[in-house]
């Protein structure tokens, strides 16, 4: 829910423009999060009314949101249709892809010379979620949310601690940004639910930790900008097969 002060008749109109400017600034950081993590996905229809009643609010800083984040290039516009939550184009994520394999790569290299005891532990604690999604994808019995779940964790927590190691907090901002073109759960949609993509994708994250841990600065650039790169081909492929599956069913 997000939160709005009562705006009373004795209020000014700066202040109360300045109410309605926070209130939508709220409404963009609380869908793009929930696009981001996944809670809201790819392909879904945002609808006015709905988001007004849960968020609590009229639907004119919701119609304001959809715009911001339409500017973002999280959701797109149709007309007499509504908002829906955008697919990235292949080339919005070959772009995207090819900035996060260079920051990530810097910060992966200062992260094997800075990198503290207790953020070494962290990332060891993400390797070892790594596995374990694995598993539970490789039992699963229809329902692979739990994999998802437990991967999506691992990754976020993985790559968070190595920007904080990297000591740069302005790269984070950066990263953060991209997402809102190519949010990072995306990710799971490259890996297909394929136990042979994610024990790959596992055993990339643990050599990308054994060089960290070794203070391999050159090593662990190499291995987190070739990591990068792999994530993004694999994505690419599978929106183009969606992109073909969809033109398939307008025929």
């Amino acid at each position: 829910m997000v939160d709005r002060k009562d705006v009373t008749a004795g209020r000014g109109t700066t202040a109360r423009r300045a109410d309605d400017h926070d209130l939508v600034d709220s409404l963009v950081a609380v869908l793009q999060e929930r696009i981001n993590a996944g809670q809201i996905p790819v392909g879904s229809w945002l609808r006015q009314e709905a988001l007004a009643k849960d968020f609590g609010v009229s639907r004119m800083p919701v119609r304001e949101a959809l715009r911001q984040l339409q500017a973002r290039g999280a959701v797109e516009l149709i007309a007499n249709r509504g908002a829906r939550v955008r697919l990235p184009s292949t080339l919005d994520i070959i772009e995207v892809y090819e900035l996060h394999a260079i920051l990530q790569g810097h910060a992966g290299a200062a992260a094997a010379e800075l990198i503290t005891s207790e953020q070494l532990d962290r990332l060891a604690a993400a390797d070892a979620m790594f596995r374990r999604a694995v598993e539970e994808l490789r039992t699963a019995d229809g329902d692979t949310s739990p994999a998802q779940q437990l991967w999506q964790e691992a990754n976020t927590d993985f790559h968070h601690v190595i920007i904080e190691a990297g000591g740069n907090r302005h790269l984070s901002v950066v990263l953060e940004t991209l997402h809102h073109k190519v949010p990072h759960n995306l990710t799971w949609l490259a890996l297909g639910n394929d136990v042979r993509r994610l024990e790959k994708d596992a055993a990339e994250h643990a050599g990308i930790l054994e060089a960290i841990g070794r203070g391999d600065a050159a090593t662990t650039r190499a291995r987190l900008t070739e990591h990068v790169r792999r994530a993004s081909d694999l994505l690419v492929r599978r929106v183009d097969e969606i992109g073909r599956a969809g033109s398939a069913r307008l025929r």
